[in-house]
Parts: structure tokens; sequence; C-alpha cells
């Protein structure tokens, strides 16, 4: 339900600063029909800037990307209607969500900076308040681009062993922030190339922030020319976070290939290690033969076991210092433990042979 918040006026409030308007939240369209949508509205101004926010607390975050159409009347009456096209909620890692509960008052939450004084006619407070979307949206990329930041840590993380984060996981986020930068950016470069849809009600604003020369201008033209820079600036800030998650995807794939690489390595020196630690004491023991020690006393147990423990813990231990990556004081006791396993359960082999 649409509901009246007070907008840009600073965090503390601003004297003098923000405005208070109808707020609510529709579902985006990919192509409006926008000469339609103004002459419905009724508005004498009415104007479409980019909205992109990163609302939530960590572990509970959502990434809301879409537009926000500034409405304001005749008599000064303002109305922002949140034009949500998609949604990515961090859960268990980044994913799309279809849920939208909640999003209008967390979005005006969000949305206290930056503090404008927004007054005058009604043409000139809907570009200031455009303004004001633009750049906060601006300033949100910053907040984006800390996500980015998030995930190199754990790529990081995940190739220094300091964490077993699941590959495919931590591909699949990059993936999907890739999609949430995207569409933001999407959303930016439609917004200069229609002037915020001024060119609907004020051809002359639209034709003179094109380069076109106009004969005179109106006293907002300045300020809806920061608000189409704000939006380039954040097109070309999206473009750059963009590129980095595609290379960080490409480093990721290679990284994939050398993984498998290393695992198929460190199965076959841990397949060598088992051979060569069960192989050579057996082989002693059938040159030798067993019978002799069988069944097992605890006088002779030793003297059989003993070298089949030996050689099974210099057999790990050659594999552990061979294998790929760092082995670690617990690598080393988990090999001991194996080990001493195998000689407890030859031990009771022994003890219940029978007797030949």
């Amino acid at each position: 339900m649409p509901s009246t918040s007070l907008l840009f006026a600073g965090d503390p409030v601003e004297e003098g600063h923000g405005l208070h308007a109808v707020v609510s939240t529709e579902p985006g369209v990919d192509l409006p029909l926008r000469r339609e949508i103004w002459q419905r509205s009724g508005a004498e101004a009415l104007l479409v800037p980019p909205l992109v926010r990163l609302i939530g607390d960590r572990g509970d975050r959502r990434i809301v990307v879409g537009e926000a159409r500034v409405a304001v009347t005749a008599d000064g009456g303002t109305s922002v209607a949140f034009l949500v096209q998609s949604v990515w909620r961090e859960s268990t890692g980044w994913q799309q969500d279809t849920e939208s509960g909640g999003l209008t008052e967390a979005v005006v939450g969000s949305l206290a900076e930056p503090a404008h004084r927004i007054d005058g006619d009604p043409k000139a407070k809907a570009v200031t308040v455009a303004k004001a979307l633009a750049e906060a949206s601006r300033d949100e990329v910053t907040r984006l681009r800390g996500l980015r930041y998030e995930v190199e840590r754990q790529v990081a993380d995940l190739l220094a062993q300091r964490r077993s984060t699941a590959l495919r996981s931590l591909l699949a986020q990059i993936i999907e922030l890739s999609m949430a930068l995207s569409r933001a950016r999407d959303h930016a470069r439609a917004a200069v190339r229609e002037g915020l849809w001024i060119g609907l009600w004020d051809a002359d604003t639209y034709r003179a922030n094109r380069g076109e020369q106009v004969d005179g201008s109106n006293p907002w033209t300045a300020t809806h020319r920061a608000a189409l820079r704000h939006c380039e600036a954040m097109d070309v800030e999206l473009a750059e976070e963009v590129a980095r998650l595609h290379a960080l995807l490409s480093s990721m794939s290679t990284f994939a290939v050398a993984q498998d690489g290393e695992a198929q390595q460190r199965f076959n020196m841990a397949a060598a290690a088992a051979a060569a630690g069960l192989g050579l004491p057996a082989l002693i023991l059938s040159l030798y033969g067993a019978d002799s020690f069988l069944p097992f006393s605890f006088d002779r147990a030793w003297r059989a076991l003993l070298p089949i423990a030996l050689t099974a813990l210099v057999a790990v231990v050659v594999a552990l210092r061979r294998m790929p990556g760092r082995a670690t004081v617990r690598h080393y006791l988990v090999a001991a433990g194996l080990v001493a396993a195998l000689v407890c359960v030859l031990l009771v082999a022994g003890l219940l042979a029978p007797v030949g």
C-alpha cells in the first residue's frame, strides 16, 4: 500500500532538506510505454532515474535493481514508485529472489542520503528528486564493490586452503552478482539515453543536455545535467565491476581445472602409499612365511607387526611430503592414526587365527 515518507532529508535530519512523498513498489517492466504512462499519471512532471539499493544486514542482504518513477502534480504533490525489476538475496549465497515483501520500507529507509533541498515549482521538484535518486544509486555502487571484495576474499581463502568453501557455490555467486550489476548498468544506460524521460514534457532541456543548441534554458537544466552525469558515472563504474567479476570467473575456471589435477595427483599418491605400506610387508611375510608367527602371542606379535608398521609409516610420510599443497600437523596425526588402526586390525586377526 502507498505510504507517505520523508526522503533525502539527511541522517540525522537536516532542517530545510528533503520532502514528503507518497511511495510505493510496483513490478518493473522491460519496455515501458512512456507516453501512455505519462498521460495516465496526470502529473505535471515525470522522471524515471535508475534505482539500485543494497539493503538489509550482513547475511540477509538484498540487492534491489530497477527504476524509480517520480511524478509531481501541479499542486506540488509528489509520488515515488519503485519499479523493481529484480531482487537478489544473500541467504546461502547470492541468488535471485521472487519475494518482494517489505521492500518499500527497506528502500525508503536507505534513501535518507544524500540530503537535498527540494523546493520550487513542480518541474524543479521532480528534477531535484530524480537527481537525488540518481546520485544515491551511484553512491550505492561503492557498497556493491564491497561485495566483489568479499567474493575475492573467499577465493583467496579457498586457494590458501584456509576454509572449505565449495567451488561450485562460489562460481554461482560470482555469476549471480555479475547478473545483478549488469542489470543495474542496463538501467543506468537507459536513463542516459532517454534523458530520464524529460523529453516527454521539456524537449528543450532534453536537447540541451544532449549537446544540441536551443534558445534559452530552464532553471533546472543544470540539475538535470548533473543527474545524467551520475547515471553516466554509474554506467562506467558498473562496467568495471562486471569486467572484474568476469575476469575472476575466468580465473576460477582455470583454478577448477588445476584443482581437479591436484585431486587426481593426491589420489595417485595415496594409492601408491597404501600399496607400499601393505605390499612390502606382505611380500616379506610371503618370503619367510607367517606360519611360525600364527596364532599371535604378545611375544611374537611385535616381531611380525613392527616391520609392517614402520614400512606403512614411512610410505605415508613420503606420500604426504610429495602431495600438492602444504601438509599440516593434523595430516601427519591422521596418517599415524591410520597406520595404528591397520596394525590393530592385523593384531586382532593374528590373535584370532586358528591353530594350524
